[in-house]
């Protein structure tokens, strides 16, 4: 269950390249603030199921393709095109080129500290992203011309 919140709010996410040169600590914070309908810092499993089912329309019973990922994504997160593919790649841990719940479950678990909680912390989101985003390296903007 946390990875679907995790996969949220990865999946989060969507419209062509970074032209705010977003880093990965603010593509996080971004995550959070979108995810996090109480406005409590910390995102549940609820809300994070929420956000992938309503706006990036996954479900039990469907996937997300590269496609759908990296629209919104870019949309959502403003990553340039190449790297939401990448991401998309790093996500899609059996490389069916679709990203369902539960490659995102799969992630979001790894780097829940508290697996018991039905929470993800935004340090919990913050490590997740610096793991599989492929600019997580880079302490500044990322895309293209950052």
């Amino acid at each position: 269950m946390r990875a679907l919140v995790l996969l949220a709010s990865v999946v989060a996410v969507i419209y062509g390249a970074n032209h705010m040169c977003w880093s990965v600590d603010q593509i996080s914070n971004e995550i959070i603030k979108l995810a996090d309908t109480n406005a409590d810092g910390i995102v549940s499993l609820s809300e994070l199921t929420d956000e992938l089912l309503g706006d990036w329309n996954l479900s039990n019973g469907s996937c997300l393709g590269f496609h759908d990922f990296t629209t919104n994504w870019n949309l959502h997160f403003h990553d340039h095109h190449d790297t939401a593919h990448q991401f998309f790649n790093n996500l899609d841990l059996n490389g069916d080129k679709e990203l369902c719940l539960t490659d995102v479950a799969v992630q979001i678990v790894t780097y829940d500290t508290n697996p018991t909680d039905g929470q993800i912390q935004p340090i919990e989101m913050n490590n997740f992203l610096h793991a599989v985003h492929p600019d997580s390296h880079k302490n500044g903007g990322h895309g293209n011309g950052c």
